[in-house]
């Protein structure tokens, strides 16, 4: 008697290995739990506007994660921060904000280094097309300065009717007279009407410092009077700080 070995038949594995692998994934898929959807508040920020719409928006501090996704909502993607004490909470948001800080001290004048910083992250920005959020405590006075300068650089406008279209659109910005002037003095920058500008402008130093003061040029004279009696020395130091007198070219009438 001779015994016939007994074959596999492929094609009915192929067909078992299918089915098995197929209900495999079926189980598979109930068991893993679909992820819900987060949902999520959202509200605008204190004085929240479009200066420029779907270009650059103003704001005051967003205090909460839900003024941040507001804020990522209507579209803003890169956030500027002018207020050093106050911070948006932008570790605890989800969603992507793009941030950058220029510190200026509160009641403060942004100086011109900081000044080109932001319009720099404009630039950056426009080229990219994303859009720019820039807020300080209370979006008014630091806030409406680089507004202001905003005006100057993109739209080629005056410093005077650059301040007045941001305080018509949003009252209450540029709130000192040292920030009328630092919009005067980039104004001047941009235009190549000031040959050397002073980028170590700060807030307890004279805007204009280098450009725009005269000084007394003879060194002679100096000398000689402080030879003499320390009455005239006395003067010579009175007239040496009226010397230091700032010519302002621009006046703004409000």
């Amino acid at each position: 008697m001779s015994f016939v070995q007994l074959r596999t038949n492929v094609k009915l594995a192929k067909l078992l290995y299918k089915y098995a692998d197929e209900e495999k994934l079926e189980v598979e898929k109930k068991e893993t739990p679909v992820p819900e959807k987060k949902e999520y508040e959202s509200y605008p920020p204190y004085n929240f506007s479009w200066f420029i719409e779907n270009k650059i928006a103003a704001m005051g501090w967003p205090q909460t994660v839900e003024n941040l996704n507001y804020i990522a909502d209507v579209g803003v993607n890169h956030l500027i921060t002018l207020s050093p004490e106050r911070r948006p909470p932008i570790l605890q948001c989800e969603k992507k904000l793009g941030w950058s800080e220029i510190r200026v001290k509160e009641f403060g004048t942004p100086t011109l280094k900081q000044i080109l910083k932001f319009i720099e992250i404009c630039e950056r920005a426009e080229i990219r097309g994303e859009v720019v959020g820039v807020h300080c405590r209370h979006g008014r006075g630091r806030t409406g300065t680089m507004l202001a300068c905003y005006l100057v650089y993109f739209k080629n406008m005056a410093p005077e009717r650059a301040v007045l279209t941001v305080r018509v659109q949003r009252p209450g910005s540029c709130e000192t007279y040292e920030q009328e002037k630092i919009v005067c003095h980039y104004h001047d920058c941009v235009r190549g009407t000031i040959t050397k500008p002073d980028y170590r402008l700060v807030e307890d130093k004279l805007y204009f410092d280098c450009t725009m003061k005269h000084m007394d040029s003879d060194d002679n004279s100096d000398e000689e009077y402080l030879n003499e009696t320390d009455d005239k020395v006395e003067t010579l130091q009175l007239t040496k700080k009226k010397s230091k007198a700032m010519i302002i070219n621009h006046k703004i009438y409000f």
